[in-house]
């Protein structure tokens, strides 16, 4: 920007807050191509027993000088406000480190966006001044942080030297009571930025590395290649916690002698010394012929919680050098004036980090089988929401197809889905192991079942769609497999998706939970689960081969999943009810609103058959169904017939509604005969409603007293088993029990 832009700037900026009632005095103090500096005079409202002292107790005065830059970019770009170089050290301040004027932290969030968010650049300039003179009102009264805002850590936005450290591990894994110093294998590059100062950069492990080891060894120290970064360790002390750190210190440690009082004023002065001469002994007989960066994370506790975080504990971290050419001998390795040099502490990906980003409910340790596209995205989903992904079952192999809707990039060289997705969950910070291999027949091999799932699993969530999978998973809850089992799945070409979450050991299981979502159907869902034109479609992908998959685009695979996750995050969260669920969500046609629909499934009841060997499972609505009925009939014996599901691999049956007794139905207090007027239109309507997957599965009356099935009942039974395969239940409902008969067929 030319030097006449920049001075046209200053120019206006002035005469905007001339008018300022808060501004005494105003000027231009300089002006260049890259910057314009003025010179204000801010009027502070002091405390009544200030005014005559003409300064507050906390340091600030009547009347503060104030510079206000303005950077190329401007208006752009927000100005820059900088206090008196004495100015006192308080919270929301980048103190003074001996070069530069301390910098006050007005808005919350971005000065450029708070500043721009004005289309008027006189408003932007009035509204900034006055965030700075509320600042310095709040800073007069001590009124800058509280335990209600949170303590606000060391400002240091602008310092490039990086350490990176998984802060929630450390916190909750290596600090005590007690006062304490562990040392961290980490990895280091000497130069992070291309910079004229010193700009380290540490990744900082959650693994030991030991403090003493034989002389002639250099591990865990070992210098940076061209190719690799260098190892070495990062320093983790702690004060005891009754040192409690309550005042602000200007950041202005620079020399490791400094460091060492700063140490003792936070209460852990013996820990840095103990690792100091550590460190010389680690290195007394070597010769370290370049500089070797060694990081330090002083953990300094706080009287409140620091802001944004759940802890009250503040990491603040800085780099040093050994360095022992053979001409130092024998000076020691570390003098109190070699120099240290602050570090920005970054949060590694973790669980904690991603959980306090997302906001998202705590969920339990997660298993999931299905590494295709719904079960990649849902994943990282629930890593990125601080979920903990134990393990990741697939057997098959990623394709270039695959490449259109997966959450993972690969080249087309085949690979396993399964270890492709755990290394791609490691980059989060995850530890998830993979199993490659087929869920069905793990479930039967004992070692194989434990890599799938292993027993820290709280959840285990299927992604297949696969409806064999859901039949073997069902009701293995509480006995094979002690994790909670779940299931996310799309359909209509990702313009729909369901997510079941199984009761209380497993009742109900994902396959009574199917049937229950197929009795309550809309005809919207119903034309997007089983429409022809809508389902699964047969796509071919290369010269002689297909694939079952169901074309849409990733961007609405995405979107669904995401709301699917979000759906099951809701169903299975650690505070959430335990008790069967069902969400079920469709796009409408216009395509711009997906609407979600949530059923509450209790346990089913199960009934013992007699005479073949089914097991027969009653909806819990169908219960309070039958029950009324009884209810409406108290000296007749009543009915209907039983709508549900019957499985022949599993050999059972699941009743999830009834149809009312035809008008030609009777009654006595001996007998029931059900009618046939209408029957078969009730069932084909129902079949049809349910998208040909309910049907009539048997019959059910009630008996006046607890008798079990009469004659005439068996005779019933067996007719049936002769008429059509089996099931054809029939339920007896008596005042204390339900009965269950069905043909001696073995069909």
């Amino acid at each position: 920007m030319a030097e006449a832009d920049m001075r046209r700037h200053a120019e206006h900026f002035l005469r905007v807050v001339g008018g300022y009632p808060y501004v005494s005095n105003a000027g231009i103090a300089f002006v260049g191509e890259n910057e314009a500096v003025l010179a204000l005079e801010l009027a502070v409202e002091l405390p009544n027993g200030a005014r005559l002292a003409g300064r507050s107790e906390t340091g600030v005065r009547a009347v503060e000088p104030v510079e206000v830059v303005l950077q190329t970019g401007y208006p752009g770009r927000c100005p820059s406000f900088r206090l008196r170089h004495d100015f006192p050290v308080m919270p929301h301040l980048a103190p003074s480190d001996g070069k530069s004027l301390p910098v006050p932290c007005l808005v919350d969030g971005s000065p450029d966006e708070f500043f721009t968010q004005h289309d008027l650049v006189d408003a932007g300039i009035m509204a900034i001044v006055d965030q700075m003179c509320i600042w310095l009102k709040r800073a007069a009264t001590g009124r800058l942080a509280n335990a209600k805002h949170g303590w606000e850590p060391l400002n240091r936005a602008a310092v490039l030297g990086t350490i990176f450290i998984d802060r929630e591990h450390i916190l909750g894994e290596r600090i005590r009571k007690d006062a304490g110093c562990v040392w961290l294998r980490s990895r280091y590059l000497e130069k992070l930025y291309r910079a004229e100062e010193e700009t380290p950069g540490f990744w900082v492990s959650n693994d030991l590395a030991p403090s003493l080891a034989a002389l002639e060894q250099t591990f865990p120290f070992e210098f940076e290649t061209r190719k690799d970064p260098g190892r070495t360790v990062a320093a983790v002390l702690w004060p005891s916690q009754k040192a409690v750190s309550k005042d602000l210190l200007a950041d202005d440690v620079t020399t490791l002698g400094q460091l060492e009082a700063r140490a003792d004023l936070y209460g852990m002065g013996d820990q840095l010394r103990h690792f100091v001469k550590d460190l010389e002994r680690r290195f007394e007989a070597m010769w370290v012929s370049a500089p070797l960066p060694v990081a330090v994370v002083l953990c300094v506790r706080r009287p409140f919680v620091l802001m944004g975080r759940s802890s009250s504990i503040e990491c603040v971290a800085y780099s040093l050098n050994v360095h022992r050419p053979r001409s130092d001998n024998p000076s020691p390795a570390l003098r109190p004036d070699i120099p240290v040099f602050p570090l920005r502490q970054v949060d590694m990906p973790s669980q904690g980090l991603f959980r306090s980003m997302s906001g998202a409910l705590a969920i339990p340790n997660t298993s999931i089988i299905g590494c295709g596209s719904v079960g990649s995205k849902v994943g990282m989903h629930l890593a990125r929401t601080g979920a903990r992904i134990l393990a990741v079952t697939d057997s098959a192999f990623l394709q270039p197809h695959n490449m259109a809707r997966h959450a993972l990039a690969r080249s087309p060289f085949p690979q396993f889905k399964a270890p492709e997705l755990a290394y791609e969950l490691g980059r989060l910070g995850a530890t998830t192991r993979s199993f490659i291999g087929d869920i069905i027949p793990a479930l039967d091999e004992p070692d194989d079942l434990l890599r799938a799932v292993p027993t820290q699993s709280g959840l285990l969530v299927n992604t297949t769609a696969s409806r064999l999978v859901r039949e073997a998973l069902s009701g293995c809850a509480g006995g094979r497999i002690k994790a909670r089992v779940a299931e996310v799945t799309l359909f209509g070409r990702g313009d729909g998706a369901f997510v079941f979450a199984e009761g209380p050991l497993g009742n109900p299981s994902l396959s009574q939970l199917e049937a229950s979502l197929y009795a309550t159907v809309t005809k919207r869902e119903r034309q997007l689960l089983f429409d022809p034109t809508h389902g699964l479609t047969q796509v071919q992908i290369g010269d002689g081969c297909g694939s079952l998959t169901m074309p849409m685009t990733d961007a609405r695979l995405s979107a669904m999943t995401a709301m699917a996750t979000e759906e099951l995050c809701r169903m299975v969260g650690i505070e959430a009810s335990v008790g069967g669920q069902i969400a079920i969500g469709v796009r409408d046609r216009t395509g711009l609103s997906t609407n979600w629909r949530r059923i509450a499934v209790p346990a089913f009841h199960n009934v013992k058959v007699e005479g073949g060997d089914w097991s027969l499972d009653i909806a819990d609505d169908v219960v309070r169904l039958i029950r009324k009925e009884i209810a409406t009939y108290p000296t007749a014996e009543t009915g209907g017939l039983l709508i549900g599901t019957c499985n022949s691999r599993l050999r059972k049956i699941t009743v999830v509604g009834t149809l009312p007794a035809p008008e030609d139905s009777k009654r006595s207090a001996t007998s029931f005969v059900l009618g046939t007027k209408g029957l078969k239109k009730m069932i084909s309507q129902r079949f049809r409603d349910s998208g040909g997957s309910l049907f009539d599965v048997g019959t059910w009356h009630s008996h006046l007293s607890d008798q079990g099935a009469s004659a005439l009942d068996w005779h019933t039974a067996n007719s049936l088993a002769r008429e059509r395969p089996p099931p054809a239940v029939l339920l007896i409902s008596t005042p204390l029990r339900f009965l269950a008969i069905t043909g001696t067929s073995s069909h």
